[in-house]
């Protein structure tokens, strides 16, 4: 399936709903579940997003996923059974292999891997590690979101919690030590 002409099988940024957190990427491992097709086909497969974004099922070879939520996956697949005429009914689940996370390190009381939800703010994942040490520099909290680093004031956000920074899953918090 090439890239996605179907109405399915294309991402729906028109929504205006689809938060960029639950779109699929490389390197995540899926279970994608196969049924409504002759028991000698139905499956389970453990099946990870490659580099080019894609991953392999039975019969239909290379699907694209990266940048698609589970739900457009699974329907992309069905599609594309249906299309090629491989199944007429074909049912696929996709779900996450492994939860995504939040590194928080650093001056915090137990730095820890903090599991990503879609709530979680900068001042959240560091609350959930115990909060920072009597020795944290909160005035330049170290934030890392998609490959860039930049700082944010602590202080200046539980003054103004609506302040507060949404994370991204495999974000990474850094808190320095203070020199005072």
């Amino acid at each position: 399936m090439g890239g996605g002409s179907s109405a399915g099988g294309t991402p729906a940024p028109n929504l205006g709903v689809i938060d960029t957190s639950d779109l699929l990427r490389g390197g995540d491992t899926l279970i994608i579940r196969l049924t409504g097709v002759p028991t000698a086909d139905q499956g389970i497969y453990e099946i990870k997003v490659d580099e080019s974004g894609k991953v392999s099922m039975p019969y239909i070879g290379s699907v694209l996923a990266a940048n698609f939520t589970t739900v457009q996956l699974k329907k992309s697949i069905e599609e594309a059974y249906v299309q090629q005429e491989i199944f007429t009914n074909p049912n696929v689940t996709v779900d996450l292999k492994e939860q995504r996370f939040v590194d928080v390190t650093g001056e915090v009381r137990m730095p820890q891997r903090v599991p990503y939800t879609k709530d979680l703010t900068a001042l959240g994942a560091v609350a959930a590690c115990g909060g920072f040490t009597d020795f944290a520099n909160r005035r330049n909290v170290k934030l890392t979101q998609s490959g860039a680093t930049r700082e944010f004031n602590a202080k200046e956000i539980q003054a103004d919690p609506s302040r507060d920074i949404r994370l991204l899953p495999n974000d990474k918090i850094h808190v320095d030590r203070s020199i005072f």
